[in-house]
């Protein structure tokens, strides 16, 4: 049965048409727009990209600092050097306020670090970047911050290629979750994905040469028997591949140019247990940006920050 691929009911307290207030800026204004710095700066891997930027939710004067959920936000930019964590501090900064202690980490990318590992692609290093900043994150929160995580799963936002590796990371099932618990670090599976506009599709946006060939430039130009595949959350997804006990839920803007919608609708048509919600009149970057009328789809498509 294909899954639901709809427009969605503005949320409560919001009549507007998502992106219907576009007009009055620029959307990529957001990538460079000023915000607060984060709270910590962790540094999870003795390397240029081994750090992770965390905001923690205020607390009320004179009281202890309430434990709040832990949300890793995973940047775009087609896997590229262009594009860092800092462009995520605006949505950071209103999730955090919403209540997530939120996590937004660096991760290897295309003319990076693996030049000088004598790699012909980056994918290899962003694998083992995802899976060691998912252990170490929550065990330095446990001792830089302890009692300020409610929940050892993490919910997942992941926005373009961040989306892609969002999805990847749910799917990855080589974790080590025996034991996990939120006051000793040890981490669990995510239990909610939200993907803005993922490249979850990578074999389409290969053929497609989406980002100027940005999967090429992540993969290889003539990548082994396998690899796209296995990077690939869709071709995982269509092959019976479900993270645990996981939603996932992905918005995807109509006037969308660079990732078209249509690589989302086509993939919820397909999978019933994918939640593809369309919104007319948004673009790339209105999906990550809090002033934009996009933003209360997004906020609405998280799990209570309880």
């Amino acid at each position: 049965m294909p899954g639901p691929s709809r427009s969605p009911t503005p949320p409560a307290g919001d009549s507007s048409t998502p992106g219907s207030s576009l007009g009055r800026y620029e959307p990529r204004s957001v990538l460079t727009r000023s915000s607060s710095l984060p709270d910590l700066v962790l540094r999870w891997a003795d390397h240029d990209d081994g750090m992770a930027d965390v905001w923690l939710p205020a607390r009320g004067f004179g009281t202890a600092p309430a434990p709040a959920p832990l949300l890793y936000a995973l940047h775009g930019g087609f896997w590229g050097s262009e594009f860092d964590r800092r462009h995520l501090r605006p949505l950071a900064r209103a999730l955090c306020d919403q209540g997530w202690v939120v996590v937004v980490p660096e991760y290897a990318r295309a003319a990076g670090r693996h030049m000088a590992a004598g790699l012909a692609a980056p994918w290899p290093l962003v694998v083992d970047d995802l899976r060691m900043l998912r252990h170490r994150v929550p065990q330095l929160l446990a001792e830089v911050a302890p009692g300020r995580i409610t929940d050892h799963r993490p919910v997942l936002v992941g926005h373009s290629a961040g989306g892609q590796l969002a999805l990847w990371w749910a799917l990855d099932q080589t974790a080590d979750t025996e034991g996990a618990d939120a006051g000793t670090g040890v981490a669990g599976p995510p239990r909610h994905v939200l993907g803005l506009a993922p490249v979850a599709d990578m074999t389409r946006a290969r053929a497609e040469h989406l980002g100027d060939g940005a999967v090429e430039a992540l993969l290889g130009s003539n990548p082994c028997a396998g690899l796209v595949e296995a990077a690939d959350p869709a071709a995982r997804m269509r092959a019976g591949e479900w993270p645990a006990e996981c939603t996932i839920i992905v918005l995807h803007g109509a006037d969308d140019h660079a990732v078209p919608l249509v690589h989302s609708t086509d993939l919820g048509g397909e999978l019933s247990a994918l939640d593809v919600r369309p919104l007319p009149e948004v673009e790339h970057f209105a999906l990550i940006d809090p002033l934009s009328s996009a933003w209360p789809y997004v906020f609405a498509a998280l799990p209570p920050a309880i």
